[in-house]
């Protein structure tokens, strides 16, 4: 058996790189741990979220498969990779074709979301292996067999039913229940709650002992005095004596008191005590390793103890746990873990005046009693908004202290039987959970205007092409889907065999710059065994500005930022340099509750709706301190001419061309010139000044062009403010040069 360190390091340069290390050691891993973190790395892909570590601006995301880590009984393992920086960018266009199946992780994508190339990542995993000692591997490194442990059976032995000594307030555990003796203790030291009594009675007595302070310095001094007199006279050792039988009589009224409130203490507790002691005789423990989403079965077998017909609740104390009533949901989960214990139809009552489920025994019958545990609890909590390279580590670190812990922890749960009429216990299920981490699929995040709802449909391929999918007899297919988050509403409807299927997603989003994180389970069978994916969300709330602009010209808007309650030093950032700007563009002192106003100037080059993302960061802190959604909906301008040219795909010097323009005015204007195909055009001059009524040529140099077809090209001539005067289009149809000829 040996450890792994899995390494990861990122190349963004020649000159700046990043490394993370993962410990993967078995001696501090859960029983099972260990195959699935080799299932993992076998089966799943690693999403990457690459950032800009000034602007906090996501850059795109790559993926890359972890199946190559896999020493296969190697020392270590190395692989290098050149991925792709894709970024998802939001449309309108609903008209998306889905992409993907349930069969692999990070193959479908939101409907309205087109990818685009942003750059390459060069990245190096390595998997090095080290030798571990085996006297400090755990007993148990894998996890029972599921066939074995399904079925849970109380025990019977001579221990059953006996009590072995020792405090009857304290709750024993299974390993106590296998050893004869017991060892006497001081009741103080095996009872906190009787501890605390005591020391606030003597904290009692230490506040009345501060108002008795001036008559015991006088009982002292008149003690001097005595003893100064009985040592002239020759009676210092009868005197210590009776000092010594006073000092004795104190401690024995303290202890005398102590007795008293232990023994009223005993006297309250003694019921409870014997109850605890009797429910242990009659209480079975289970260990289950359960992960999000995926349900844990077991079946209890219940005997009646007694000679006549009892009728007996099933209560439990969690949300998570169930008795399964449906007959054929027990049908399901019993030939999934292959079971072949027997099935009774209509066994338990299941009235709706009836809180907990109900079952009929009869004399000395034996039931089995089916139950399943399914928990979507989730760790929701969010590191540092796009945290830089240098708060990685840190920020891993405590978003795994917060949540993860909490996640993780093991819990017990109790199921009681109790028998209806005496309320009698017949017996108890201790339920002990240890959770396992569950595996990601696929990772969505989405950028949503503060304080409103997040509306997605994610398309899923039709159900013959999943493996698994179950069709009912009307010929309709549905997906099961549930979310860890009870505030999100996931949704998935009904299609008809053939159709594809749609997962609807809703989640309120708060205030600026706060993040949503949660998780979404789909399942195709409906009675949600285990999921076929999980998907992670994050939804990054930020302050929506809706822009009006025509393509060509800028529209400039006023955005107010708001200092905090210190001053920071601050810098605005975009995530399109080349179609919005902000002035100021440099760093800047906000002021503790001032006001600042930004100019924000947008010039989109193509008509349509497009979103841009404006940050505002804190350079000292590197936080984020606001960000802005610029809605832009632009219109394409009105076209004052029209040409057409023919120009060869050689791949040559390209090609020069001239079109007249007229100053219509009668003063001297300056115009301003730019297009929206800077890769297939350019100007001889892009600043124009010309006198009234004037007509200059406008120089044109077109870039040469390897392949045939056509592209439309827009020429924008603005005035000194960048208002748009005309527009020229430019239909280019690029031909090969023998068809030219």
């Amino acid at each position: 058996m040996t450890s792994s360190v899995v390494s990861l390091y990122w190349f963004s340069s020649a000159f700046y790189s990043l490394w993370v290390k993962y410990v993967v050691d078995p001696t501090h891993m859960k029983p099972g741990e260990g195959s699935l973190f080799v299932r993992h790395l076998s089966q799943q892909t690693l999403h990457i979220d690459v950032w800009d570590g000034d602007s906090l601006l996501l850059i795109g995301s790559s993926a890359v498969e972890l199946k190559h880590l896999c020493r296969q009984g190697r020392e270590a393992v190395q692989v290098s990779y050149e991925l792709d920086i894709m970024s998802s960018e939001v449309s309108e266009d609903k008209s998306t074709s889905y992409t993907g199946d349930l069969s692999r992780g990070g193959s479908v994508r939101p409907v309205g979301v087109h990818t685009a190339l942003k750059g390459k990542l060069h990245l190096r995993l390595a998997n090095v292996g080290h030798p571990v000692d085996p006297k400090f591997l755990p007993k148990s490194r894998t996890l029972p067999n599921a066939l074995t442990t399904s079925v849970i059976k109380p025990e019977k032995g001579d221990m059953q039913g006996s009590f072995i000594g020792g405090s009857l307030s304290c709750i024993q555990n299974t390993a106590e229940l296998h050893r004869r003796s017991a060892k006497a203790s001081h009741l103080r030291h095996t009872n906190t709650e009787l501890a605390s009594l005591l020391h606030s009675r003597q904290h009692q007595t230490n506040v009345d002992e501060s108002l008795l302070m001036k008559n015991k310095k006088l009982a002292r001094m008149a003690a001097v005095r005595d003893r100064l007199m009985q040592t002239s006279e020759g009676g210092g050792d009868e005197n210590s004596a009776i000092k010594t039988l006073l000092s004795f009589k104190h401690q024995k009224a303290e202890r005398a008191r102590d007795l008293k409130i232990m023994e009223a203490y005993r006297s309250q507790s003694k019921a409870d005590g014997i109850r605890n002691m009797l429910n242990q005789a009659i209480t079975t423990e289970h260990v289950i390793h359960p992960s999000m989403g995926s349900t844990e079965f077991f079946e209890y077998q219940l005997s009646n103890p007694n000679n006549s017909e009892v009728t007996i609740s099933i209560r439990v104390d969690c949300d998570e746990i169930s008795v399964i009533t449906d007959a054929r949901e027990w049908r399901h989960f019993k030939q999934l873990y292959k079971l072949d214990t027997p099935i009774e139809e209509g066994m338990f009552n299941t009235e709706v005046t009836r809180k907990d489920p109900e079952v009929f025994l009869r004399p000395k019958e034996t039931v089995y009693i089916p139950m399943k545990y399914v928990s979507y609890e989730a760790n929701h909590n969010c590191s540092s908004d796009s945290p830089g390279l240098s708060d990685l580590n840190s920020a891993m670190r405590s978003t795994n202290a917060a949540g993860l812990n909490k996640t993780m922890s093991t819990r017990l749960h109790k199921i009681h039987f109790n028998a209806l009429g005496d309320n009698k216990l017949i017996a108890i299920l201790a339920l002990k959970v240890e959770p396992e981490p569950h595996v990601i699929d696929q990772t969505f995040r989405f950028h949503q205007p503060e304080q409103s709802f997040l509306k997605k449909s994610i398309r899923l391929p039709p159900f013959q092409n999943m493996i698994g999918g179950l069709v009912d007899r009307s010929g309709y297919q549905q997906l099961v889907v549930k979310c860890s988050d009870a505030n999100v509403i996931c949704e998935s409807y009904k299609r008809q065999t053939g159709e594809p299927q749609d997962v609807f997603i809703k989640a309120a989003v708060g205030a600026s710059p706060q993040q949503k994180k949660f998780f979404v389970c789909i399942y195709s069978d409906m009675f949600m065994s285990k999921p076929d994916q999980i998907w992670q969300f994050y939804v990054h709330a930020l302050q929506r500005v809706d822009v009006g602009c025509v393509e060509g010209q800028t529209t400039r808007i006023s955005l107010i930022l708001r200092g905090t309650q210190s001053s920071r030093l601050v810098r605005c950032f975009t995530s399109h340099p080349g179609q919005m700007q902000v002035l100021p563009n440099e760093a800047f002192m906000l002021a503790a509750g001032a006001v600042h106003e930004l100019h924000v100037g947008v010039k989109p080059l193509q008509s349509g709706t497009k979103f841009l993302y404006l940050n505002v960061v804190d350079l000292e802190c590197h936080q984020l301190v606001r960000n802005w959604l610029v809605c832009v909906t632009c219109s394409t301008p009105v076209i004052s001419k029209t040409f057409e040219l023919q120009l060869p795909a050689d791949g040559g010097k390209g090609s020069n061309k001239r079109i007249s323009f007229t100053n219509p005015y009668s003063q001297m204007k300056t115009f301003i010139l730019s297009n929206n195909r800077n890769d297939l055009l350019q100007f001889k001059e892009t600043r124009l000044e010309m006198h009234p009524k004037e007509t200059r040529v406008i120089g044109l140099r077109f870039m040469p062009a390897l392949n045939t077809g056509s592209a439309e090209i827009l020429i924008f001539i603005n005035d000194n403010e960048d208002k748009n005067e005309e527009t020229f289009r430019v239909k280019v149809n690029y031909i090969a040069e023998n068809e030219e000829d």
